[in-house]
C-alpha cells in the first residue's frame, strides 16, 4: 500500500500522538528515512516504543519495515488527475480516459492490497461452506448479487435478500457448516454489522469485502478481511471504484472456487448458459 496515501485517509482516526507522528511523516517524508525510533519520538514529542508501536498498528513487522515502504511511496508518488465524474465541461474522450484511468488505478491499488494467504483462507472457506449467506446493501449490494448469481450459476448453494429484514433474520438462523460473505465499503453499515453480529453468536465464520483503514467495524468482527482502498476523491468517484474493486475481489473468489474442481464447474457454466440461449434473438 502506499502508505503517505493511507496516513492521510486515515489521520482522524488516530489518537493524538499517533497523529503526531503521522503529521511528521507526511510533512519530512525524505529525512526521515535516516531517523531511529527515537529520533522520531523526541521530534513528535512522543517516544520510542510508541513510534514503534504506531509501525505495527500499521501492519508492519518494525519501523525499518514502514520506512522501506515510505520512501517506496514517495519514489512512486501518484500523479495527480484532473478528471473529476462529475463536470459540465468534460468531453467526451475526456469521460472515456478518464474512467479508464480511474479502474486502471484502483485495480493497482486493489492488487497491492490483497494478502494471498487471505484470500486462499476465503476460497477455501467458500468451498466447504454447506450454505453462503451474503450480506450488503446499497452498491454494496449490487456486488453482493453478482455473487450470488456466479454462484447460482455452479450450483454452489447462497442466499441473499435486498430486503434488510430478510438479510437480519436469516442471520439469526445460520447454521454450523455455513459462511457469511459481509460486505460494505464503510465497514459501518449498520445493517450488514447487524447481520455479522448475530452470525458471530452462532460462530459463523465471517468473511468480509471491506476498505483499508485503522479503525473498521466490520474487519473487526470478521475472521478474514479481503481489503479494498480507501478511494474518495469526488461525489461520485468513491462509489465507483469502491464497486470497481469489489467486484474484483468476487471474481478472484469465484475463481479460486471454480479452480477447485474445474471440470464440473466447466458443465454446469455451460449448461446454464445453454438453459437460456434460446431467449436470445
Amino acid at each position: 500500500m502506499n502508505i503517505l496515501e493511507y496516513l492521510k485517509q486515515n489521520y482522524n482516526s488516530f489518537t493524538d500522538r499517533e497523529k503526531l507522528i503521522s503529521k511528521y511523516f507526511l510533512e519530512n517524508e525524505e529525512s526521515i528515512i535516516k531517523l531511529s525510533a527515537k529520533e522520531i519520538g523526541d521530534l513528535t514529542n512522543t517516544s520510542a516504543p510508541t513510534v514503534v508501536r504506531f509501525s505495527k498498528k500499521l501492519g508492519f513487522s518494525s519501523l525499518n519495515e514502514l520506512k522501506l515502504n515510505l520512501k517506496l511511496s514517495s519514489n512512486v508518488a501518484e500523479k495527480s488527475s484532473r478528471f473529476e465524474y462529475l463536470d459540465k465541461d468534460l468531453k467526451t474522450k475526456d469521460i472515456i480516459y478518464g474512467v479508464k484511468e480511474s479502474i486502471d488505478s484502483v485495480m493497482e491499488k486493489t492488487v497491492k492490497l490483497i494478502n494471498e494467504s487471505d484470500l486462499d483462507k476465503a476460497i477455501n472457506l467458500l468451498i466447504a461452506a454447506k450454505n453462503i449467506y451474503i450480506y450488503s446493501i446499497g452498491v454494496s449490494g449490487l456486488v453482493g448479487l453478482d455473487f450470488y448469481y456466479k454462484l447460482n450459476r455452479i450450483n454452489k448453494r447462497c442466499t441473499l435478500h435486498t430486503d434488510t429484514h430478510l438479510q437480519i433474520t436469516s442471520s439469526v438462523l445460520m447454521e454450523e457448516g455455513d459462511v457469511a460473505v459481509a460486505i460494505s465499503y464503510s465497514g459501518e453499515t449498520a445493517e450488514v454489522l447487524t447481520c455479522v453480529e448475530n452470525a458471530r453468536k452462532n460462530k459463523i465464520p465471517i468473511i468480509s469485502i471491506t476498505k483499508a483503514s485503522v479503525n473498521n467495524e466490520l474487519e473487526k468482527l470478521s475472521d478474514i478481511t479481503l481489503k479494498i482502498p480507501f478511494v474518495e476523491k469526488s461525489l461520485r468517484e468513491g462509489a465507483m471504484s469502491s464497486r470497481i474493486s469489489q467486484l474484483a475481489i468476487i471474481d478472484m473468489l469465484f475463481i479460486g472456487i471454480a479452480r477447485d474442481n474445474f471440470e464440473e464447474i466447466e458443465k454446469k457454466l455451460i449448461a446454464t448458459r445453454e438453459a437460456v440461449k434460446k431467449l436470445r434473438k
